[in-house]
């Protein structure tokens, strides 16, 4: 009888701490629920856990720093993992905690540049050289036949070049990853204006303007790289031609995941996909005050409005999902100078502080100057605040 009671008092104990821990455990789901409500809606609860709770915010001179000198002329980058100092032909790499990795001669004075996953592409703009780095080396070198205008990388390492100065308006060439030049594309009455290679490296998408007539008139031309390579298919390798509204500019295109191609005029942002135009994102609407908008995120386009609120302005940015069209919405009361962009970070620069915001429309970190902000770089990784005589560097 003795054993059956203490083992009927040890199975009621066990109940009793299931029960109590279950409780605990309810709890603390309800109370994170009811926190993560607060910090959705609530924005002094949100500035609040952001500053001192999660720590988003940081201050000059508390970040590792790359110093400058005053006196030299520099082009400041970043792409992969490093933030890269061009002065004098040479291209110098730093690390995220500031410490000098690598230095790379490229005969490069007046930059034109690309990047994209672990790739930096750099060129002599109005010239012919032109280098293709990974990481901390040089992959390729080339000397291309005509004058460069733009350039442009795909994540795999995939180049093409505009060239000008040739019996041609614009001449595109098109390199693998190894900079083995596999085709070129001629332009006789129209002037390349971007251009950009699929994930797969099956695509050339070339945003051309021809001004001959009276009208400007933009069109998005496609190529299949392996049919344009193939003396056989060369004369089929055109896939498709998709022309804009007449009063509609090209400005710039971007290939995203699945082969969607991303499209921005200077009236709307729209989406080619199996050969279909569609708006996505207008950039001219009555009552409303457009003052960015870009298409270089992975998978997002956005936009940025402004509009008055009492006494002060209010920002909002909008940040469309390419795929299932669903808008995540950033709002600051204050006007954003400049915009930078990258992967899935943008950074805005209101003057003395910079809001670094993920595609959700979360804040990943807030930077606080004493002084203005001259021009920011920014990768995956880091961001470099870029001052006349420093650099800070500011982990994301």
């Amino acid at each position: 009888m003795k054993m059956m009671e203490i083992n009927e008092q040890e199975t009621k104990e066990r109940k009793r701490k299931k029960i109590i821990i279950v409780t605990i455990l309810a709890s603390i789901f309800i109370l994170s629920g009811i926190l993560f409500c607060f910090y959705l809606w609530n924005k002094p609860f949100r500035n609040f856990m952001d500053e001192y709770v999660l720590m988003k915010n940081v201050h000059e001179n508390h970040v590792n720093t790359i110093s400058l000198e005053e006196s030299e002329n520099y082009q400041v980058y970043a792409y992969d993992k490093y933030i890269s100092i061009l002065r004098q032909n040479t291209l110098t790499g730093y690390t995220i905690s500031g410490k000098k990795e690598y230095e790379l001669t490229v005969e490069i004075s007046n930059p034109i540049v690309d990047s994209n996953n672990r790739f930096f592409l750099i060129a002599e703009q109005g010239k012919q050289k032109i280098y293709l780095i990974s990481g901390n080396s040089i992959v390729w070198e080339k000397e291309v036949e005509g004058n460069i205008s733009r350039v442009s990388v795909n994540k795999n390492g995939y180049v093409s070049v505009v060239l000008s100065g040739t019996t041609h308006k614009s001449v595109i060439q098109t390199f693998d990853a190894t900079g083995n030049p596999i085709f070129k594309t001629f332009l006789s009455n129209s002037i390349a204006m971007d251009t950009d290679i699929s994930y797969d490296n099956k695509y050339l998408s070339i945003a051309e303007i021809s001004t001959d007539g009276t009208l400007v008139q933009s069109r998005i031309k496609i190529i299949s790289i392996p049919k344009a390579q193939d003396q056989e298919t060369v004369s089929e390798s055109i896939v498709s031609t998709i022309t804009a509204p007449s009063d509609y500019t090209i400005l710039n295109l971007k290939y995203q995941e699945g082969n969607k191609l991303i499209c921005m005029y200077d009236q709307s942002i729209q989406m080619i996909e199996n050969g279909n135009s569609e708006e996505i994102f207008p950039l001219q609407q009555q009552g409303q005050k457009i003052t960015f908008a870009d298409i270089e995120l992975n998978n997002y386009a956005f936009r940025i409005t402004e509009k008055n609120v009492l006494l002060s302005t209010e920002s909002t940015v909008e940040l469309l999902q390419t795929g299932s069209k669903k808008i995540n919405q950033y709002t600051i009361d204050s006007v954003i100078k400049e915009i930078y962009d990258y992967e899935d970070i943008l950074a805005l620069n209101l003057g003395s502080e910079v809001h670094f915001v993920g595609v959700n429309g979360w804040l990943i970190k807030k930077y606080t100057s004493s002084q203005e902000v001259r021009k920011i770089v920014i990768n995956s990784h880091f961001a470099g605040i870029i001052y006349r005589d420093k650099i800070e560097i500011v982990e994301l």
